[in-house]
């Protein structure tokens, strides 16, 4: 079971120590792909984390390809890396690998996905996210249907086989099974590819003409399938909620465009994705888990969300990444 260590390992990064300055310990980070914007957003983070910490930084990526991720993280390996951070393409395919990293000795702290092996794990209260992702949804159909809580809805999915996606989806569909009015048409993955949110978007415009809401798992599917809903002449139809709280997102809950999203906010995940690994390689983490907690956005708190998100580009160095996401939002 998954402990919230946040408050410990914020102690630890304010705390820090002269001896840990001097140990330029070694960390690796896979990402599923260097091409999502908040793949790239989680980049800079980390990057943040080695110069404000002082360690060293290698970035690599499987290009949306399970095999290519696999060899990213052997490289990592063979290189000798102190600790490896890898968000997983496929948890299940990672066996012989982690038993590798076992052999060399290099601990793995695994991201959003727990399997054998892992040396602590770290990633967002996904469960969290989807269940106040549903809850926020059905106050929009309740308004909808005055009073009455009824609709359609459907999910873009992320990538089968990823623990992230599955709590992300089943927090929502949890709430969703609350409520027998609530009718779930669909729930079909895009392996994170916006092409294809918008091709399945455009199947349900026709297959499901009565669809009130869509639950997008990432703006990066979110936001294109509005453009999908438009064309089809449903803007006023179908409803968006959504996950990541990158810049298009916010600003799609900002124009209408989207009833919601949730922060999780790319650089300030990448730092804690670079540096909570950091902790396990120094001895002080090994063995514990971090969830980060997302902070639901909607037009009443969206201009704050956006002031963060630009901080978090704008004055990266400066930027409070050791709080709680929750007490940033509150402070602005």
């Amino acid at each position: 079971m998954i402990k919230t260590l946040l408050a410990a390992a914020m102690a630890a990064l304010m705390a820090g120590s002269a001896a840990e300055a001097a140990t330029r310990l070694r960390v690796g980070l896979v990402q599923i792909d260097l091409s999502n914007p908040f793949h790239l957003g989680e980049v800079d983070g980390a990057k943040e984390a080695a110069r404000r910490i002082g360690f060293d930084l290698t970035v690599t990526s499987g290009e949306g390809d399970v095999t290519k991720q696999i060899q990213a993280m052997e490289n990592l390996i063979n290189d000798k890396v102190d600790v490896i951070s890898i968000n997983f393409i496929d948890a299940a395919a990672f066996g012989p690998t982690m038993t590798k990293a076992a052999a060399a000795g290099i601990p793995v702290v695994c991201l959003h996905s727990k399997i054998a092996g892992c040396a602590a794990t770290l990633g967002f209260d996904e469960r969290y996210t989807g269940r106040i992702v549903g809850e926020y949804a059905i106050k929009l159909l309740k308004a909808r249907y005055k009073g009455e809580v009824k609709g359609e809805v459907a999910n873009l999915q992320g990538l089968l086989g990823q623990g992230l996606n599955t709590d992300r989806s089943g927090g929502f569909t949890d709430v969703m099974a609350q409520y027998p009015g609530v009718k779930v048409d669909a729930l079909e993955p895009t392996s994170w590819d916006p092409t294809k949110a918008v091709s399945i978007t455009e199947n349900w415009m026709t297959a499901y003409p009565h669809l009130d809401l869509i639950y997008g798992n990432s703006d990066s599917l979110t936001v294109p399938a509005a453009g999908a809903i438009e064309r089809a002449g449903k803007k006023d139809q179908v409803i968006l909620v959504s996950v990541d709280g990158t810049e298009p997102g916010l600003k799609a809950v900002k124009d209408g465009t989207m009833k919601s999203t949730v922060l999780l906010a790319p650089q300030y995940s990448g730092f804690w994705k670079a540096y909570f690994p950091y902790l396990v390689a120094a001895k002080k983490e090994a063995g514990k888990d971090l969830l980060i907690k997302g902070v639901l956005v909607t037009a009443d708190n969206v201009d704050a969300a956006l002031k963060l998100a630009a901080d978090q580009v704008n004055n990266m160095q400066k930027f409070p990444f050791e709080k709680p996401l929750a007490d940033i939002v509150a402070g602005y």
